[in-house]
């Protein structure tokens, strides 16, 4: 089982106005069908970039 996370970005428009200029959203999840779960209900998606979570201390 795969637990690692990834944030996904997607630009969105809301539903409820299709004449709303994008917006790029930010979701950190473990797959992209989780994390567009939790914004599909509001926003049509176009997934931009998935990018890796940052493990450990840098400083």
């Amino acid at each position: 089982m795969n637990t690692s996370t990834a944030i996904y970005v997607f630009a969105s428009i809301l539903r409820s106005d299709a004449k709303s200029q994008p917006v790029m959203r930010r979701v950190t999840a473990c797959s992209e069908r989780e994390a567009r779960s939790q914004l599909a209900r509001d926003y049509v998606l176009s997934l931009a970039c998935k990018l890796p979570t940052l493990r450990g201390s840098h400083g």
